[in-house]
């Protein structure tokens, strides 16, 4: 299995991470596909890489910006949390229009629960946890045959995301950080901003796990 991070330093993009999953089949998934360049076009040809499938962490434009661009080259789903959804159609609900921009993505997406199991690559087992707060409807995606987790803007290295954001859901803070503790240690996280880190890290350090 392959993981390749695309790390967009444009301030316009808010720092945010694009992740690309392969197998040895040539299969790949695009995790929160931030740009709308022509650069993971490139990248994915290059390598020869048939792409088939979008995975959202959550549906915030700086997450999404890409997703049109990828479809106009490749029919494949796009999917996000179900209470996510209507996040893909509304710039207030995913914060483009505070931006000046008016994001939409018009593409049915199939929606995801809490604890549901997707097979889409080979050998790999992909367990979605919803973890609300930074808004409604955010998921990590658990690999648990490889022990990565995609956190979105759930977890950062020795920080969390915001909370006071159209759409969010403070109170669900607490909960949602207890299901990441219970994760093995050693977990490596790819969080939608930043650097990498394991989660034996966070729990030592992140003081957002103490309180």
């Amino acid at each position: 299995m392959r993981l390749d991070k695309f790390d967009y330093n444009d301030i316009e993009e808010l720092l945010s991470n694009t992740y690309v999953v392969s197998d040895d089949d040539n299969r790949a998934i695009i995790i929160d596909p931030s740009s709308d360049g022509e650069g993971l076009l490139s990248y994915l040809k290059k390598n020869n890489l048939t792409p088939i499938a979008i995975l959202l962490t959550h549906g915030h434009f700086d997450h999404i910006r890409g997703v049109n661009n990828l479809l106009k080259n490749y029919d494949i789903p796009v999917y996000i949390h179900e209470l996510d959804k209507d996040f893909l159609s509304d710039p207030y609900l995913n914060c483009s229009l505070m931006c000046g921009m008016n994001i939409t993505i018009n593409k049915e997406p199939i929606l995801v629960k809490d604890n549901q199991e997707l097979h889409l690559l080979k050998d790999e087992t992909i367990k979605v946890i919803h973890t609300p707060f930074h808004t409604v409807g955010s998921v990590c995606y658990y690999f648990t045959n490889n022990n990565w987790l995609f956190s979105g803007d759930t977890l950062f290295r020795l920080s969390i995301g915001r909370d006071d954001l159209p759409g969010s859901s403070p109170k669900s803070k607490s909960e949602s950080l207890a299901k990441l503790k219970k994760l093995p240690n050693d977990i490596k996280i790819y969080p939608g901003h930043g650097q990498n880190t394991v989660l034996a890290t966070e729990l030592m350090l992140n003081d957002f796990f103490k309180r």
